[in-house]
């Protein structure tokens, strides 16, 4: 198969090749008398179309090479002072890590270029340059034609199931650029999604939560109904077989999926503090948003085994919050979530009725308001998006009219009262410090200490507490009644 060459036109200052190291690598491959070829992102990413236009300069630089990959990447960078990570020995794969941030990947081929094109993902993902022209691409599977349509398609079936990871890249690729996936592709995923479930949870959550970096309401019911949700958490499995009830007009497996666009179509809405908490970094690579969008996905993994229909017809979940966030450490260390992230998605399953059980039996009192905000803490925005979503998508007769109504208003009051409670606490002064604490009641360091400082500080928060004089009193009652066991 010959090697089909095409014009195209770069967005200005995009072109690869105007980078220095990107010719310098193929300088070298030159002189050594081997064969390189730029694939992937980098040419994919910088073509003048109109869904390329305001993407940054890409800094990634994928290079096949007629073999000894990680030979020359070595000699690359010797010759750059870069960092060297072997990647794959037995595949052949190498990368160099540069000091101004641009990554080159290097991976050897040695049954021909031909084939290696046809053994990739997608045909967005296999344009190649040779380094010869500017101007000038290999496209041998249709790449630039579905570019300008916006299209993501498979290479073929055997390129997806070849690495089940390249299933959720579907979805992922899809998502960054609100693209439409081709329908034979859709049908290779369906068919094959369960061999998901079977890939290294890292490279899962790689591309799981880059993909809910994007706005993928689009996209998300279809990766429900493919299959691919339970291939990654098999915690859904069983939300599958929870019907509609009264409240919830969707079943069980829906509704979690549903509060994903719900999320999306809310969080435009809500106050500018709630959006700048979520576009935060959690950890490197997972914004405080996506890991909202998983912890709303599996909000609700508990009610499966506490669902009880009662002989009115009333469905029950009592403690599916608990039950829930139990569920949620097990399933963080099966997929090797960071610390942080496994933390913050248990702590929003557990409080994800919080907001609402504060209304139930009427308006709480400010102590009681106080007490949520402080107990909730920064996870205050990303908590009250997930509420909001699981709200959108709880749209049953049970739920609706005046009730609804009131509902949400009381979720928008939870809102504008944290802005004011956290300008309180920032205005309030503080009365005792830990070494005040010790030396009034001859106490000295331990947990006891920062127990009372917390008790201190929400007394001044309902006005119990106003000056000194009244926060040693405080201090002196509450701790005589530790020491008592009232």
């Amino acid at each position: 198969m010959a090697l089909n060459h095409k014009t195209v036109r770069f967005l200005d200052g995009m072109c690869p090749l105007s980078r220095p190291q990107v010719s310098a690598v193929f300088r070298r491959a030159k002189d050594k008398g081997r064969k390189a070829y730029l694939v992937g992102g980098s040419i994919r990413d910088a073509i003048d179309l109109p869904t390329n236009r305001g993407r940054r300069a890409n800094l990634d630089f994928d290079f096949a090479i007629d073999g000894g990959a990680v030979e020359f990447a070595r000699e690359i960078s010797d010759e750059f002072a870069g960092h060297f990570v072997l990647l794959d020995e037995k595949f052949d794969i190498a990368r160099v890590v540069l000091q101004d941030g641009i990554v080159l990947d290097f991976a050897g081929y040695t049954d021909g270029i031909e084939q290696d094109i046809l053994r990739r993902d997608l045909t967005i993902n296999a344009l190649m340059m040779d380094g010869e022209k500017s101007d000038e691409v290999v496209d041998n599977v249709g790449g630039i034609k579905d570019l300008e349509a916006n299209l993501v398609r498979a290479i073929s079936e055997a390129s997806l199931i070849d690495d089940p990871l390249r299933l959720l890249r579907v979805y992922r690729f899809a998502c960054a650029r609100a693209a439409q996936i081709h329908s034979a592709t859709l049908a290779i995923v369906r068919t094959h999604s369960e061999k998901l479930s079977k890939v290294a949870p890292e490279r899962i959550n790689y591309e799981l939560f880059s993909l809910l970096n994007h706005d993928c309401s689009a996209y998300i019911h279809e990766m429900g109904s493919a299959g691919l949700l339970e291939a990654i958490f098999e915690e859904l499995r069983d939300c599958r077989r929870v019907t509609s009830n009264s409240y919830h007009h969707l079943a069980l497996f829906d509704h979690s999926v549903e509060t994903i666009p719900q999320l999306e179509a809310k969080l435009p809405n809500l106050p500018e503090f709630i959006q700048l908490s979520c576009r935060r970094e959690l950890i490197p690579g997972i914004s405080r948003l996506a890991a909202s969008k998983v912890s709303a996905l599996l909000h609700d993994i508990g009610k499966p085994a506490t669902w009880q229909i009662q002989e009115d017809g009333r469905h029950s979940f009592i403690s599916h919050d608990k039950v829930g966030a139990e569920m949620i450490r097990p399933l963080a260390e099966r997929m090797r979530w960071a610390r942080h992230l496994g933390r913050l998605v248990e702590k929003l399953v557990l409080w994800h009725l919080r907001p609402g059980q504060l209304f139930h039996t009427g308006e709480p009192t400010q102590k009681a308001l106080n007490r949520f905000y402080r107990n909730v803490g920064e996870d205050f925005p990303e908590l009250m998006l997930i509420t909001y979503a699981d709200f959108g998508a709880t749209m049953g007769p049970g739920l609706s009219g005046e009730k609804r109504e009131k509902l949400e208003k009381s979720f928008d009051s939870l809102v504008t009262g944290y802005l004011t409670y956290k300008e309180q606490i920032q205005s309030m002064p503080k009365l005792l410090t830990g070494e005040d604490v010790m030396r009034e009641l001859g106490i000295g360091p331990g947990v006891i200490v920062g127990e009372i400082l917390h008790a201190l500080e929400e007394a001044q928060e309902i006005k119990e507490v106003s000056d000194r004089a009244q926060a040693e009193a405080f201090i002196r009652n509450y701790y005589d009644a530790k020491r008592s066991g009232r």
